[in-house]
């Protein structure tokens, strides 16, 4: 084909030159730059024509009756913004991607057979690229990386010192921010069903401050819509953490890790989300105030719906210096998902299709830390009394945290409008 052709004249140069084990030189990065850049625009270009619910990991690997893990690979790096050379590492090899091609063109999906061939050859152009860099994929990211390493680049204190002035800025427009946006949930088993999970959950601020006149405070927590005539049993249904009110209303408040006078809250749950109104008083002490809900009910088990996703947002919706998202899977229902995190930029359909998700999605989203088996690696300086709610959950649904796994996403100065999204994907197996 003669774009294959010219992309292979254009290179020639660099790939004729003998293969070192130093850094990358300019003139190579260039090269390996444009080719990764035509590589990701054909494989998107290959997954938007797939059906759409094979345009997410799981569902991609369904469709193709093929190794997941490729799929999984292919479709993390490709639906990301360009990354760079690191797209090299993120990517399977040239064999795993020519064989989710040659699955999807023997069951006649996505794109015609010309474009498939077209990719196929993009593919094969990519690994003559690598090698004649380096002689094989390994001994490329080697070069990257020590090109990476003598060039630098922005730093974690770079982008702190962004997060921070978009914070200071944020604060002011809004006229309200907090120091600490937390949040926990505990996701159980229920015996004899497989088809629903208790999920028990806190969330709050910590040293709220607003002047007059501040935006309206809420917030909103994702939640199935309970049917009129449901049940405590009932996918959607929702109970304050201490105390028997119906679902998202304002007893919901937790009283003892909440400031004097308590606010007040009213809800409604409109479709997929639970809203919490807060009409704190405005003014606030230097402290700041704090106000913390706590509710538990039951929701449908991710691996009996589509996609077979469990999504927890933390929605930024105002500015806060810090935000900490835990997590705690019952050891059974942790060992059947794989769990991931990404930053989105804020709008309002999150409840669209996990696979559309690459239009959104951050380049660079906080680590996942996993905290183990327990609450020994869960310690936090974010609040003195991270610790004791986090113990209020636990005993208050009579649970052993020695069975549950945790994981967190803590963020120092979290970017205002995005939506922090800690996922579960339980269709790997």
């Amino acid at each position: 084909m003669p774009e294959i052709g010219t992309l292979r004249v254009d290179v020639s140069a660099v790939l004729s030159t003998s293969r070192k084990t130093g850094p990358l030189s300019d003139e190579e990065r260039s090269a390996l730059d444009r080719t990764l850049r035509a590589l990701r625009s054909d494989l998107l270009s290959f997954l938007a024509a797939m059906p759409l619910e094979a345009q997410n990991a799981s569902g991609l690997a369904r469709a193709l009756d093929t190794e997941r893990t490729s799929c999984q690979r292919v479709v993390a790096a490709v639906t990301k913004p360009f990354a760079g050379l690191s797209l090299v590492e993120a990517l399977p090899g040239p064999k795993g991607v020519l064989g989710l091609l040659e699955a999807a063109e023997s069951r006649g999906l996505g794109p015609a057979r010309s474009e498939i061939d077209a990719i196929a050859a993009r593919v094969r152009e990519y690994d003559r690229v690598v090698r004649g860099l380096a002689g094989s994929r390994s001994k490329l990211l080697k070069r990257i990386e020590l090109g990476a390493t003598s060039s630098g680049g922005q730093t974690s204190d770079g982008d702190e010192r962004t997060r921070s002035a978009l914070f200071d800025a944020s604060a002011a427009a809004t006229g309200r921010h907090s120091d600490l946006w937390l949040a926990m949930h505990v996701y159980e088993p229920i015996e004899g069903r497989d088809d629903i999970l208790r999920q028990t959950r806190a969330h709050g601020l910590v040293g709220h401050r607003a002047v007059e006149d501040a935006v309206p405070l809420t917030f909103h927590i994702f939640a199935e819509a309970k049917p009129e005539d449901s049940d405590e049993l009932t996918p959607g249904v929702y109970r304050p953490l201490v105390g028997g009110a119906p679902a998202g209303a304002p007893e919901s408040l937790l009283a003892s890790f909440s400031s004097e006078p308590t606010p007040i809250v009213s809800a409604k749950h409109p479709g997929e989300y639970i809203v919490q109104t807060i009409e704190a008083s405005q003014s606030t002490s230097d402290a700041g105030i704090d106000f913390v809900f706590g509710m538990t009910g039951v929701m449908s088990h991710p691996a009996s719906v589509s996609p077979e996703l469990e999504e927890i947002w933390a929605l930024v919706n105002f500015p806060v210096r810090r935000l900490v998202l835990d997590a705690y899977l019952h050891r059974d229902i942790a060992s059947r998902c794989i769990p991931a995190l990404d930053a989105h930029l804020w709008r309002p359909d999150f409840a669209q299709n996990a696979g559309e998700r690459w239009q959104t999605r951050f380049p660079n989203p906080p680590r996942l830390e996993v905290l183990g088996r327990g609450t020994a690696g869960a310690k936090t300086d974010a609040w003195n009394r991270h610790a004791e709610l986090r113990e209020l959950i636990f005993k208050s649904r009579g649970l052993d945290a020695e069975d549950f796994v945790g994981f967190r996403c803590d963020v120092t100065y979290p970017m205002w409008r995005t939506g922090y999204c800690m996922s579960f994907d339980f269709g790997q197996g």
